[in-house]
């Protein structure tokens, strides 16, 4: 089958990025002609975007507005005005590299499109469109109100499938629902990512949704192991945090601790240097670098459900702390496989039984394999 995939692929996010190659790949092994549509619309270009020129426009209310037109003066506006974030833009352009090279490299585009126009226009040759995954139905974001991301584009006679979508909220609106009830009933099938969305589905009048596990968790950690070819071996052995957002003290407890008792270091993947505790920071970790880091360490502690789901695919032992438990997608994975107790633990000396947990995570994804499987033979 012919099959087009559209995603937020392009967004310096690891887990957009490798969730969107694992469903690429997954289908491909199927024996599928898989490419992924390129979108980028100008809203989330621009929220991604590592410009300086953004930062250059004078306003009105500013002394120095009467030389918004001389560059020099730009630059210093920028520069007092901006500086953190200036500095970051310079931080970040490694890491940015590393994303752009592992798109090219292992994700199958089409052409380029910046607007849902655009998408409308072409001439589709394809059995079936796939949306998803992660939060490309979130109302709070542009991206969830957007009709492209309910493939609202394409020949009717073209199959519609949602795979582990997520809308990323608890609850919608009266005008979402009514929004994306229009757009999703010309949908074949419906997987969502989180059990929340089963509940969403049903408000919205869907009532034959189906939870499956996220891409990642589709390819077999040989598959992972094919793309990040291990290179870690001369690292010293290691904690790995990955914090999301700002610094949080818990993990900062976890993960120093681990290191006291276990004489390990701690390596923090990071798109800044704000975890100064951390031995070392890496700071260009790409897509494959980020799968790499968190395979060859000997725990992992973070607010990452991407980085979570990498360990249960490795069978590394983690820690995960969240303020918000009860909506949470990092708390949906941890309950199916019953390890709630990884979650803003006190105590760091709990041992994980991975093969009921490998057994468990298994069947989930025998389930979520054959929810694929069956839309495609339809």
């Amino acid at each position: 089958m012919n099959i087009k995939i559209i995603t937020c692929h392009d967004v310096y996010n690891y887990g957009a990025s490798l969730q969107a190659y694992a469903l690429q790949t997954y289908l491909k092994q199927k024996g599928h002609d898989v490419e992924i549509i390129d979108y980028l619309p100008a809203y989330m270009d621009k929220a991604y975007s590592s410009n300086f020129n953004r930062y250059m426009s004078i306003p009105k209310m500013s002394p120095l507005y009467k030389y918004k037109d001389n560059a020099f003066f730009r630059i210093v506006y920028a520069i007092r005005k901006y500086l953190p974030q200036l500095c970051k833009i310079v931080r970040q352009k490694g890491r940015k590299q590393a994303f752009d090279r592992f798109k090219h490299a292992y994700l199958h585009l089409t052409d380029h499109y910046v607007e849902y126009k655009d998408l409308k226009d072409v001439q589709w040759v394809a059995d079936v469109f796939i949306v998803g995954s992660d939060q490309v139905w979130n109302p709070l974001f542009n991206n969830g109100r957007d009709p492209s991301y309910f493939l609202q584009f394409g020949s009717l006679e073209t199959k519609r499938v949602a795979y582990a979508a997520s809308f990323g909220v608890s609850t919608l609106e009266e005008q979402d629902v009514k929004r994306m009830k229009e757009w999703l009933k010309s949908f074949s099938a419906i997987s969502v990512r989180e059990t929340t969305g089963l509940r969403l589905l049903s408000n919205i009048g869907i009532l034959e949704g189906q939870h499956v596990v996220d891409p990642v968790f589709l390819l077999s950690p040989k598959d992972w192991d094919i793309l990040i070819q291990d290179r870690n071996s001369r690292v010293p052995a290691y904690v790995l945090v990955y914090n999301l957002g700002q610094v949080d003290e818990s993990i900062k407890s976890c993960a120093q601790e681990l290191a006291r008792k276990h004489n390990l270091s701690i390596l923090s993947i990071e798109d800044s240097n704000k975890i100064k505790y951390a031995d070392k920071i890496v700071e260009n970790a790409g897509p494959i670098e980020f799968v790499r880091y968190i395979k060859a360490a000997r725990y992992v502690v973070t607010n990452s459900f991407h980085a979570t789901a990498f360990s249960l695919k490795f069978n590394v032992p983690f820690y995960v702390f969240i303020k918000n438990v009860t909506s949470s997608r990092i708390s949906d994975v941890l309950n199916l496989v019953a390890l709630q107790e990884r979650l803003n633990a006190t105590s760091f000396e709990m041992e994980i039984d991975w093969t009921k947990i490998n057994l468990k995570m298994g069947n989930c994804i025998k389930s979520s394999k054959k929810f694929i499987d069956d839309i495609l033979c339809l």
